[in-house]
């Protein structure tokens, strides 16, 4: 048996149809099927509107605005910021003859709390003085309950108020949803179980026959690893070389989408602790060249983390801006926060983005034009990441460095090529029903984007870069990067044993060049900051003793040519990109740094080593960057999309910087 609340919704969906129907608008009409249709639907959700009290004058001037925005009429009222949400749901209320409810309320834990928050109708645990429903409706919903002949049974309350009181009423199952939803549906993509049986009889096997081997042939068996280990290098530098040459490539300019076309889009930032960055997080927002009245922004915090959620209560200008609460529950990771809102998000897109991130304002338009005219093949946007604190101190200038390299190298080079790509934490622009039906982040993966990258590609589909850029702040001490890395290879750690459970598997998934550059990219990210010192040591003995200039017999030649390639391609590949990179995000002043690069990797094999015992100790444990710690952000400012042109990027660095009224603010 169904649970009531599909019976109410299904109900009142009828009404609505029948509503537009008898007015001569089908249920298309809401989203463009002639300028007649629209001028119906639009009259009447105008006499809705009308019959609980707003002004006429009010109601024409925010006909005018959906038209354009092509939003519905009572969003558009909401997001012009004239009327406040309590006002307008009070005076609904009070035109139907039901209560308005302004305190939490139990509500029937058994339904299915996203469709109920979809619906924006939920049933009572228990009927209070004959009331059995609450509903919060928007858009033509509004009108539809307006038709009802009997709403008796009913009362209303604001949306964000039905969400606080589904998530409250709901919440463990929404805890456990969000921990274990894609651990219970597919195990073997779920790093809850860590490294399989399978996995780790395997790499005891390995480990016992290479210690024999290691004993009986000594010889042999230094030269099988050697050959291994060169092969692995060896992909991984070509990767590299490959994805940096193919970024010379020519992108075509996506047409623009107007605003009535544009979708709804959800904004989801997940929030710990970040209560002095709420307020330039807010002006960041609300820069942003988006209908307000499309923008579902919620902001996730955990139940325990009050001043953060205060920050938050006293600081939110418009109705587009939720609090989402996180039910306690383990584990206590970014990923588990953004399965929790997952299903409450309305947006037909979904972005990610972190408390400190200031997006270029048309980020999301530019998102959503490229899904417009995309087929449904592509699964993932990917912005570029850029460090606006370069300029601080020499550990944020490397940061800066590594994140252009990666942004704007190593990630559009791959996208170039049709490659899996691990992505960034953040700004990644999703179609919101593909991330459910993959269930979501994996709440168990402390590097939830790099997995979700991998679990796209086998899935089939492709991850893109987009040429907006979205500025964050660099760590500014070494103990906060240390940690911070440490938590980025634990993940990868975790992300390899994932997809490596069974490698027939993932190479079935992928296609042959996918398989292969998807390994070198676990070698590239978790062997090589482990093994590269080793590598270093041995070369510069080999190098000071002579014997690897002077080979005596072929196999020595082969090994000396192994050694000299890699020592050669690899720098040369890791600085071309940190060249590019820089050029590209205008970090030029900051060549010095380059001579600085083997500390930075000295950094990331103790971090990998590390990692490799918190991943033993603490598999789960999350090691949270603190941010708002930076004392010179520069104001984000748009460079020329023509990269390679040195006129451009002048032209781009002499921009003045645009005016805060248009662009994020600078904390």
């Amino acid at each position: 048996m169904l649970p009531t609340v599909y019976f109410m919704v299904y109900r009142v969906d009828r009404i609505a149809d029948s509503v537009l129907r008898d007015s001569g608008a089908g249920r298309q009409g809401a989203i463009g099927c002639g300028r007649e249709t629209a001028r119906r639907v639009e009259a009447i959700e105008a006499q809705a509107l009308a019959a609980i009290g707003v002004p006429t004058l009010q109601i024409a001037e925010t006909a005018a605005l959906a038209r354009w925005s092509g939003a519905p009429l009572a969003e558009t009222l909401l997001a012009s910021r004239t009327i406040s949400e309590d006002v307008l749901y009070r005076a609904l209320a009070a035109r139907l003859g039901v209560p308005f409810v302004t305190r939490p309320v139990q509500l029937d834990a058994r339904a299915d709390y996203g469709a109920a928050s979809s619906a924006g109708f939920a049933a009572l645990a228990r009927p209070i003085e004959g009331v059995r429903w609450l509903a919060a409706p928007r858009g033509r919903a509004m009108a539809a309950l307006l038709a009802l002949p009997d709403p008796s049974g009913l009362a209303i309350t604001t949306p964000r108020r039905l969400g606080a009181s589904l998530r409250a009423s709901a919440g463990p199952q929404i805890a456990e949803d969000a921990a274990l939803r894609l651990h219970q549906i597919e195990p073997r993509l779920s790093a809850r179980a860590g490294p399989s049986l399978e996995t780790r009889l395997a790499s005891a096997a390995l480990l016992a026959v290479g210690a024999v081997a290691t004993a009986l042939w000594p010889q042999w068996s230094a030269l099988l690893a050697w050959a291994l280990l060169t092969f692995a290098f060896s992909a991984a530098t070509i990767t590299r070389l490959f994805t940096a040459a193919a970024t010379f490539s020519t992108d075509e300019e996506t047409p623009t989408v107007v605003d009535r076309d544009l979708p709804v889009y959800t904004v989801v930032v997940p929030l710990y602790r970040e209560a002095e960055m709420v307020g330039a997080l807010v002006d960041a927002l609300e820069a942003l060249h988006y209908p307000r009245a499309k923008l579902d922004i919620k902001f996730v915090v955990e139940a325990e983390d009050t001043v953060t959620f205060a920050a938050l209560a006293t600081g939110l200008p418009g109705v587009e801006y939720e609090i989402v609460v996180a039910p306690p529950g383990a584990p206590r990771t970014k990923p588990r926060a953004l399965n929790i809102a997952l299903p409450f998000a309305r947006g037909d897109l979904l972005c990610i983005y972190d408390a400190e991130d200031r997006p270029e304002p048309d980020q999301l338009r530019q998102a959503a034009a490229r899904f417009a005219h995309a087929d449904r093949g592509l699964g993932c946007l990917q912005a570029r990441l850029a460090v606006d604190n370069a300029d601080e101190n020499a550990i944020a200038g490397l940061f800066a460095i590594d994140y252009a390299a990666l942004f704007e190298v190593a990630n559009p080079g791959l996208a170039a090529l049709g490659l899996p790509m691990m992505l960034g934490g953040t700004s990644n622009h999703f179609r919101t029903q593909t991330l459910r039906d993959l269930c979501g982040w994996d709440a168990w993966n402390v590097t939830e984007d790099a997995d979700l990258g991998i679990r796209l590609a086998r899935c089939g589909l492709r991850v893109e870069t987009l040429a907006s850029r979205t500025h964050e702040e660099a760590p500014i001490a070494i103990h906060a990067l240390f940690n911070q890395r440490v938590r980025w290879m634990k993940g990868w750690m975790q992300t390899a044993f994932v997809h490596l459970r069974d490698p027939v598997a993932l190479w079935r998934n992928l296609r042959p060049l996918a398989f292969v550059t998807t390994l070198a990219a676990f070698v590239s990210g978790v062997v090589s900051p482990l093994l590269w010192p080793f590598f270093a040591v041995m070369l510069a003995r080999d190098l000071a003793t002579g014997a690897l200039l002077s080979p005596t017999s072929p196999l020595d030649y082969a090994v000396a040519t192994c050694a000299l390639w890699l020592a050669v391609a690899g720098p040369v590949a890791m600085v071309w990109l940190a060249v590019l990179g820089m050029k590209r995000q205008g970090l030029g002043r900051r060549w010095p740094l380059l001579f600085l690069l083997p500390l930075w990797h000295v950094m990331l094999c103790l971090a990998a080593w590390r990692a490799i015992h918190d991943l033993w100790r603490n598999p789960f444990g999350w090691a949270k960057t603190t941010h708002g710690v930076a004392r010179r952000r520069a104001p984000p400012q748009r460079q020329d999309e023509n990269l390679f042109s040195s006129m451009a990027m002048a032209r781009a660095t002499a921009r003045p910087s645009p005016d805060r009224t248009t662009t994020p603010a600078s904390s």
